[in-house]
């Protein structure tokens, strides 16, 4: 059967006339569709993504997820933070914000600072200090050793629970690669909302991130640079009509990424001239 990255070069081939692949290699034309992938992510922003991020004591500077393009918000106890650049806390006269400590729980972070330069890293002022983990525990009675949670009760008349679902612990909270989870943790924690590219693909059998509609974009794009990798002149015009056209269908795309794939009559926006 034929894969989907299979089909989106054999579409390309057509344009470009190779299907026996004495011009053009697999491997150089999925390089292509990769460049598409990376121009489609940073003009739409349309991969978008969450990561929870557990604050650590004494730590004021947290790792970014790889491939991270621009952050929308970033949310501490369910409320939004202000963003601001470590240049702004600079001109704001908070040089020393680095140094400001504060203890959780029960004081509160007040601003997430991104640094210009360093786009991987996140930086909380102040700098978080205190016991920040309320654990779930394991104890010994006369049965044997008892599997608790503090505000639940488990008594069951059909015998051993193996398993308890509370819907406010995050799904990827319980996701590990290294077997059964024997202990839960509640974490003070930031939630990072952020547009990313997302992984490209490496072979024919690749998963893609863009939904189908979208291969004519990624064709025309890899024809684009391919024919104007070329040192033929015909083939470096024929270039420019690829590249309109793939123009033509990224302005769908980012479209569609503005209004978040909604409708006109249900999306509602608010246009802030001095924001």
């Amino acid at each position: 059967m034929t894969t989907r990255i299979e089909y989106i070069l054999l579409l390309a081939r057509d344009t470009l006339n190779d299907h026996k692949k004495q011009r053009w290699s697999d491997e150089t034309l999925i390089r292509n569709m990769g460049m598409a992938i990376q121009d489609i992510a940073k003009q739409s922003s349309l991969f978008k993504n969450i990561v929870v991020v557990p604050l650590k004591n004494g730590h004021g500077t947290y790792q970014l997820p790889d491939g991270l393009l621009t952050l929308s918000h970033v949310t501490y106890g369910g409320i939004p933070l202000p963003l601001r650049s470590s240049g702004w806390m600079n001109a704001n006269k908070m040089i020393d914000w680095r140094l400001e400590g504060v203890e959780l729980p029960d004081d509160s972070i007040e601003i997430a600072v991104f640094d210009e330069v360093k786009r991987k890293e996140l930086a909380v002022y102040p700098k978080p200090f205190g016991d920040f983990v309320t654990p779930y525990v394991s104890l010994p009675n006369e049965y044997g050793l008892v599997g608790g949670i503090y505000d639940y009760t488990q008594p069951s008349p059909y015998g051993v629970i193996a398993e308890l679902v509370d819907s406010d612990i995050a799904e990827e909270r319980q996701t590990t690669a290294y077997g059964v989870v024997t202990g839960l943790l509640e974490e003070e924690a930031l939630t990072i909302y952020f547009s990313e590219c997302p992984a490209l693909p490496t072979d024919i059998n690749s998963e893609l991130p863009l939904d189908s509609v979208f291969d004519p974009a990624l064709k025309f794009y890899i024809c684009g640079i391919a024919l104007r990798n070329d040192i033929d002149a015909n083939n470096r015009n024929m270039a420019s009509e690829e590249f309109k056209l793939y123009e033509r269908d990224l302005d769908s795309i980012i479209d569609l990424a503005h209004t978040d794939s909604v409708s006109a009559p249900n999306f509602e926006s608010h246009y802030n001239p001095m924001g």
